[in-house]
């Protein structure tokens, strides 16, 4: 007898079946997306605070830093997450241990790695080449960012190049923002070559602010391949990296890739042999920073506290036993904070659950943790200020990071920049100079650790650090001590008109336009409005943040000032951006019925109209100021009054004169032509008509005399 019909169908079954599980095992790993923290930043900058801690357990406004970054993490679409540890591991270990990261209810699953010999982040990637630990496309970042962009998009874009091109083997997330915006390494900075089309990233070039370079050297054979380029050095580079499961290897095969963009990228980008590409995703409108430095921890803080990282705020309670909430004036406070009657809390302050605020004591912009005491009459002004601290009657603490445990003694004073580590002792009536470092422990068992009493009082308890290691880590230290502390010295800035320039076998091609140098001769109108919208939007962004945090004119004015020349902006775009956000402010003060239309114009423009003094040159530049507010009062609630008492004030203040005013009304067919601009100066003429008759009285009484 034959063999029956379809005989072999059971073992053509069977294979297909095995064939599609392999199928939907690869489909599983393609989709599983991991994260490699690195939890160490191979640096020194945060001792004496990290000789006792690691650096992403540090307290930034009362949670430790390593819960940001896992948050964004989990808002990522992360599935499995693998923390690197290197110093003080056990410590890192029992924190997520006893985290709900641990728990069945976590959105990934998470496993720390001891690598005790990792000197950087090539050992580190060496290392986890070695276990075999890399079995997708993961997402490699450090364990003190702060970021709230969403991951999608970036990480569709990065699958979709990877299945044309297995050699795209990794997407750099770059945060687009000004020279001095306060989340930028301030001493470091590089130069990013992009393909304006693709974004594939084609030369990268780390440079020293102190250098004062002009110029970077590009092989023709770039030009050849990629018809227009985009030179930038706008970015924030918070090292948010999506990699291929080759990276590592890559790493093992050459023991030089220490730094991920030094060595690394660099060492990608100019291999001849290697083949592989590596891609920019530049982010404008979320939030990305990394704290890197202690001025970057102050950036950083204040970012948090004004809501810029949203939905990652105080009030998010990322722990599980924090009970923040928010009160106007980017106030938060815990339950079981105890103030005093007399006490004052001004805005952008943060307290701690237990901490007793006593009579007479007035905190501003800072940062309180919990348990803390402070003493009757102390005053506290941005600074930083951890778990059960004690702060006696009297004593004063101006920027300055004061770590757990710590007496600061009845009377003392705490300067800008200092920094104490944990339970040290402050005297009475004892004075810490801005440079100091207090500290109760080196890290070297073998040093001296007697207390000076010259540094901390004849009853106080630690002593100066010095750490020699910093100035070899270096080359320029100098500059990374103007520019890493907590309070950076602005001298150190080099401001320059100066853009940089791209040489091609000594043939030079200057900056045509903003932000850009393209090979191409017919750059769109597209590109142009791209770059005037990114412009309007950070100036005002810079604006709102000067105003929300009190800023001083003079910084505010060169934040601006630098943004302008940073993008080669015209002065139209800077007012237009000033008048939005300084419109907008108002605006707000009217609509929650916090002021009338009249004190809102008075309250803001009295403060920050001196802005214009700076933007404001001529008549030209006054009419088209003039304009500018007329058509941004067109779409405000009670426009009409907004522009009549805004006219009136900014003449009061000599940045408008009478012969603008009078040019812009008559003259000017935009103010005449529209009906929404005609409308909304209804109440002009009439002002216009006291102002005449002002004058012709002045004129009188002139002639009398």
């Amino acid at each position: 007898m034959g063999p029956k019909k379809g005989g072999q169908a059971p073992a053509a079954k069977k294979g297909g079946a095995s064939n599609a599980a392999v199928n939907d095992h690869d489909t599983e790993q393609e989709e599983r997306l991991q994260a490699i923290v690195l939890s160490d930043s191979y640096q020194t900058r945060f001792r004496p605070l990290t000789l006792e801690k690691p650096r992403c357990l540090l307290s930034l406004c009362n949670t430790p830093l390593i819960e940001y970054t896992f948050e964004f993490l989990a808002l990522a679409g992360v599935s499995e997450v693998i923390v690197v540890s290197c110093v003080h591991a056990d410590q890192i270990q029992e924190y997520i241990a006893n985290s709900r990261w641990s728990s069945p209810s976590s959105p990934f699953t998470i496993e720390t790695v001891l690598s005790p010999e990792s000197m950087s982040v090539g050992d580190a990637m060496r290392d986890l080449d070695a276990k075999g630990l890399i079995t997708s496309d993961f997402l490699l970042v450090s364990g003190d960012v702060v970021c709230n962009v969403p991951f999608d998009k970036v990480l569709a874009e990065h699958r979709q190049r990877r299945a044309k091109d297995k050699n795209a083997i990794m997407t750099m997330v770059l945060r687009e923002a000004s020279p001095l915006h306060r989340t930028r390494a301030r001493a470091e900075s590089a130069i990013f070559v992009l393909d304006e089309e693709t974004n594939q990233c084609v030369h990268y070039e780390e440079i020293k602010t102190r250098k004062h370079m002009k110029q970077i050297s590009l092989e023709p054979e770039v030009f050849n391949k990629h018809s227009e380029l985009a030179i930038r050095n706008d970015f924030i580079d918070c090292h948010i990296d999506i990699c291929s499961p080759d990276v590592p290897a890559l790493f093992t095969e050459n023991f030089d890739y220490n730094h991920i963009r030094k060595d690394f990228v660099h060492g990608i980008l100019t291999s001849d042999l290697l083949g592989k590409t590596i891609f920019a995703h530049v982010v404008t409108d979320h939030y990305a920073a990394r704290v890197r430095s202690l001025q970057a921890y102050d950036a950083v803080s204040k970012d948090v506290i004004s809501r810029w990282t949203y939905p990652i705020t105080p009030d998010s309670n990322l722990l599980a036993d924090q009970t923040f909430q928010y009160q106007r004036g980017h106030i938060y406070k815990e339950d079981d904070v105890v103030l005093a009657r007399s006490c004052r809390i001004n805005s952008s302050t943060v307290i701690g659950a237990r901490t007793v605020v006593q009579d007479g004591a007035v905190i501003t912009g800072s940062v309180i943790g919990r348990r803390c005491t402070i003493g009757k009459n102390a005053k506290i002004t941005g600074a930083y200020i951890w778990d059960d601290v004690i702060i006696e009657d009297n004593a004063v603490i101006d920027c300055a990071i004061v770590g757990d445990g710590v007496i600061v003694g009845e009377s003392s004073h705490i300067s800008p920049g200092a920094i104490i580590s944990y339970n040290v002792k402050i005297g009475k009536g004892i004075v810490v100079g801005g440079s100091q470092r207090l500290t109760r422990s080196t890290g070297d068992e073998d040093r001296n650790t007697s207390t000076d009493y010259d540094a901390v009082g004849p009853d106080g308890i630690g002593f100066v650090y010095e750490d020699e290691s910093e100035v070899e880590e270096d080359d320029d230290y100098e500059e990374i001590v103007n520019s890493s502390g907590l309070i950076y010295n602005m001298a150190s800035v080099n401001l320059s008109d100066t853009s940089f320039a791209s040489s091609v076998e000594g043939t030079t091609m200057r900056k045509g336009r903003r932000r850009r140098i393209s090979t191409a001769s017919n750059n769109t109108a597209a590109s142009e409005d791209s770059d005037e919208e990114s412009f309007l939007r950070e100036a005002q962004s810079s604006v709102e943040r000067a105003m929300a945090e009190d800023h001083d004119i003079d910084i505010a004015a060169l934040e601006l000032g630098t943004l302008r020349m940073a993008k080669n902006a015209p002065f139209h775009e800077v007012r237009a951006a000033t008048i939005t956000a300084l419109l907008g402010r108002i605006s707000n003060l009217i609509n929650s019925n916090t002021m009338k239309a009249r004190q809102a114009v008075e309250s803001v423009l009295n403060r920050w109209a001196k802005l214009f003094k700076r933007q404001v040159f001529d008549q030209a530049d006054q009419v088209d100021l003039l304009l500018l507010i007329q058509r941004d009062c067109t779409r405000r609630m009670q426009g009409s009054a907004i522009l009549l008492h805004a006219i009136n004030n900014l003449y009061d203040q000599d940045i408008l004169e009478e012969n603008s005013i009078m040019k812009w009304w008559y003259k000017e067919p935009q103010s005449q032509g529209d009906a929404d601009m005609v409308k909304v100066g209804e109440l002009v003429p009439r002002w216009l008509e006291w102002l005449t008759t002002a004058e012709e009285e002045s004129e009188e009484e002139s002639d009398e005399e």
